[in-house]
């Protein structure tokens, strides 16, 4: 490797340590651009937003189905070895909504009466766009309108939803930057992040001071030979300060500074989960302990110091190329059945109205089918749930059902008539942002035509 490369590689890993050091570090370095935001809320206020992302690409067109009618027939003739069956569907009448009637997939039964009661919200065919475009730009180039680079492909498509960035490539993502705007302000002292991932790492709550905790379905990760070593508390002990004593060297010395700051913060979440349940009673499935924990630290926020709340969760195997009647009705119900819970946990601990709970996805899926499954598209449906949320509704635009449809960027792919970036500018705004800062949350924000979708209400 030459000077230079070690040179700039060097730097690249102090600069990432020292954001790691803010990990476990209390208080957060204090943004000025927040404190107009949080002089606007009262002192008690709680929020937490929590993304459900579903890893490989939803199939949109078999979670929300026209269930009679012209709608129905196209969708069949579409994908006739994938459709389901009009009379398993469940049927749901959207207020205000005038289109071809319209159900869930039978699968999400757990989820059916929340949306009936207005719990939840349909966001219909949103996707990562650099612009606004339509099916006769789309066919015309993409030097007519810039479309998001490498569509389609699942890591690029995972990267633009979670950074908000689908033309460019960046470190940070949408959450990410809002912890970087709110953290200070509303979680001042706390020792821990206002991002936290129950899924591992993700690019999605990445920000410049804003480095996302990671915590286990059980609770905060340890270090175990810090309980000791082999049976030797001495070995321990040894350990400890290996991992925690100044060293002379630079590189030594901040890694040790996290390490530092990496145990206490994990004494600082043990001790206030400690005794505390989540509500009420969870499947018992990868999703479902996720979203157990969320509700957990949910419940723990003032031990925690945290006014502010952002969580990650995820759920696989959305990348239904084959099997897709059987894979997609697994996963939808298991994603259902804890929606639900974690929904019920929120009544129990009294913050319905506090907790605002969306997924996201790499993309939606092609309508053609391939036999037994559907390939990777664009566009595609989204739920929002909470106390909060106007639901009973679909926001956007539901699109035409039938290939060569108004909204077909070929073989039946949904080209988004709303953007990850109006989507996720609707949850910011809830959660806390100024208007004025949303652009340093969504670059691109001022490309579109809204900054609030309405699926949260009337928004100051």
């Amino acid at each position: 490797m030459s000077y230079v490369h070690r040179s700039m590689a060097r730097r690249a890993f102090l600069r990432q340590a020292t954001q790691l050091s803010a990990l476990a570090g209390t208080p957060f370095a204090l943004n000025l651009m927040a404190a107009g935001a949080a002089s606007a809320q009262t002192a008690g206020d709680h929020k937490a937003l929590v993304c459900i992302f579903l890893a490989g690409g939803n199939d949109q067109s078999n979670t929300v189905i026209p269930r009679s009618g012209p709608g129905y027939t196209s969708y069949q003739q579409a994908r006739p070895s994938l459709a389901l069956a009009a009379s398993s569907l469940l049927a749901i009448d959207p207020s205000g909504y005038t289109g071809n009637p319209l159900a869930l997939h039978p699968s999400l039964s757990a989820v059916h009466p929340l949306f009936n009661a207005g719990r939840v919200a349909l966001m219909a065919n949103v996707g990562t766009l650099s612009a606004p475009i339509t099916r006769a730009q789309w066919n015309a180039g993409r030097p007519t309108v810039p479309v998001p680079l490498q569509l389609f492909s699942h890591s690029d498509q995972q990267g633009a939803w979670q950074t908000g960035l689908p033309d460019r490539a960046s470190q940070t993502g949408w959450q990410g930057r809002m912890g970087d705007l709110l953290a200070s302000a509303y979680n001042p002292g706390s020792a821990v992040s206002m991002a936290m991932s129950v899924a591992g790492n993700n690019l999605m709550q990445a920000g410049n001071s804003t480095i996302q905790y990671q915590l286990t379905t059980d609770g905060a990760v340890r270090v175990a030979a810090l309980n000791g070593l082999y049976g030797s508390g001495a070995g321990a002990t040894a350990v400890r300060r290996l991992m925690s004593e100044t060293r002379s060297h630079l590189l030594e010395s901040e890694l040790n500074r996290i390490s530092s700051r990496a145990i206490s913060t994990e004494a600082v979440v043990s001790n206030a989960l400690s005794g505390v349940t989540a509500g009420a009673t969870f499947p018992q499935t990868g999703l479902g302990r996720q979203l157990q924990m969320v509700a957990r630290m949910i419940a723990a926020r003032s031990a925690l110091g945290q006014r502010r709340q952002m969580f990650f969760v995820q759920q696989g195997g959305y990348d239904f190329h084959d099997n897709l009647l059987t894979d997609q009705g697994n996963r939808l119900r298991e994603l259902g059945d804890a929606m639900a819970a974690f929904y019920q946990a929120t009544v129990a601990l009294g913050v319905a109205n506090q907790v605002t709970t969306f997924t996201a996805s790499d993309f939606g899926r092609a309508l053609q089918h391939n036999g037994r499954g559907s390939d990777h598209g664009w566009g595609g449906h989204h739920f929002v749930m909470g106390g909060a949320v106007q639901g009973n509704r679909v926001y956007g635009q539901f699109p035409t059902v039938a290939i060569n449809g108004p909204e077909d960027a070929g073989q039946g792919r949904l080209i988004p008539t709303t953007s990850v970036d109006e989507y996720a500018a609707t949850l910011a705004r809830w959660l806390g942002v100024s208007l004025s800062n949303l652009p340093l949350v969504l670059p691109n924000i001022g490309r579109f035509a809204s900054r609030d979708i309405g699926f949260m209400g009337p928004l100051t």
